[in-house]
């Protein structure tokens, strides 16, 4: 054998503990090419196929820790060395699949919500991860495992059943819940007709419901973020008008100031308003109502409550849905504009500051939507 092959060999070898981890990250570098629409049906399918794949080889495991499953022979009895070989790395399969999965709903998540939600969600996730990676010997591995099955179970129903029907809010949520709830009692079933009762209960069971009862935890508490819904563009803005199809946006800034978005530094003239521009993406046939929150931050009493302007919201284009709101009655400080849906979820927001108009006022410039 070339001494390339083992070299080779002897390093997976040696690292082999570390082979679950290197999958799962190749499942998140993979999925992150081909992420796309929220709503594209191939990714829909891809995910359930996965998820399907993942129910397999966590119940094929399971039998095989009970001698009650085994490696398909040939005629002769003998098992393949090549389906041997490739068998030897479901564990591998496996994260990579969950990887995948778990890299669609983390990057849905936080286009989603807020830095502070995405986070939350974010912690949560790598909280499983290391516990799945440093594998405490209290923990049976199956119990981490069958968290992160459950966590993507809920996710993707979640997404699909808001999908489904075209808004989101607290039924069409309760309704992916009870739906994964009832998918995995099936599945559950399956495995005890054929298991101790006991052990699917604690490492089966037990991990699903803790998950769900967090995920639940998270959405009433307005933490988890709303997808399918995410914020393309927010700007503020001196002018906003529509042009044909689409929206003409004036803004006098700086050039230079290149991160902001628009004039977040608004050098405001008598007489001015201030336009807030937003693009929300969301799925084809989706209808629901939005809210833009203009907060006023008093050097007194901290941020007002503001003003919640109503927009409705219809979904399909590409670019997402686009409108805007306006405000004339201002005071110079400090702002924000946070985009909430109508149960009271931020998806975005975006900050600013009114300052006075200096001597020299810079000539608008015209962007195109």
């Amino acid at each position: 054998m070339h001494p390339v092959f083992v070299s080779t060999k002897e390093f997976v070898h040696k690292h082999k503990k570390w082979e679950p981890l290197v999958f799962f990250v190749a499942g998140f570098a993979f999925d992150a090419t081909l992420l796309h629409r929220i709503d594209d049906p191939l990714m829909l399918v891809h995910q359930a196929t996965y998820l399907t794949l993942c129910a397999i080889i966590i119940a094929w495991d399971l039998f095989g820790d009970v001698d009650r499953a085994e490696v398909p022979a040939n005629e002769s009895g003998r098992i393949p060395k090549f389906f041997a070989k490739l068998w030897s790395y479901r564990e591998g399969v496996l994260h990579f699949m969950l990887g995948t999965l778990l890299n669609v709903y983390t990057i849905f998540y936080f286009k989603s919500g807020t830095i502070l939600s995405s986070l939350v969600f974010l912690a949560l996730l790598a909280s499983l991860l290391f516990l799945n990676e440093a594998r405490p010997k209290q923990v049976p591995k199956h119990m981490l495992r069958n968290a992160l099955f459950g966590l993507c179970l809920i996710s993707y129903l979640n997404v699909v059943v808001s999908i489904l029907a075209g808004s989101i809010g607290l039924l069409v949520f309760c309704s992916a819940l009870l739906i994964a709830a009832a998918i995995h009692f099936a599945y559950s079933w399956f495995l005890k007709r054929k298991l101790d009762p006991v052990k699917i209960r604690n490492q089966v069971q037990f991990p699903f419901w803790a998950i769900l009862v967090i995920y639940g935890f998270l959405y009433f508490t307005k933490v988890l973020p709303p997808v399918p819904l995410s914020i393309k563009h927010i700007g503020i803005y001196h002018n906003v008008t529509r042009v044909g199809d689409g929206y003409q946006l004036e803004e006098r800034g700086p050039e230079w100031k290149f991160w902001e978005s628009g004039d977040q530094t608004f050098e405001a003239a008598g007489g001015d308003r201030v336009f807030c521009y937003v693009q929300v993406f969301s799925p084809s046939r989706f209808h629901d109502q939005l809210k833009m929150r203009w907060r006023y931050h008093d050097p007194r009493t901290g941020w007002t409550k503001g003003d919640a302007i109503p927009m409705d919201v219809s979904g399909g284009r590409e670019e997402g849905f686009r409108g805007f709101t306006s405000k004339s009655n201002y005071t110079m400080g400090d702002w924000r504009v946070e985009v909430e849906t109508s149960d009271g979820r931020e998806i975005g927001r975006i900050s600013f500051t009114v300052v006075p108009a200096g001597s020299s006022i810079l000539p608008p410039r015209f962007i195109t939507k």
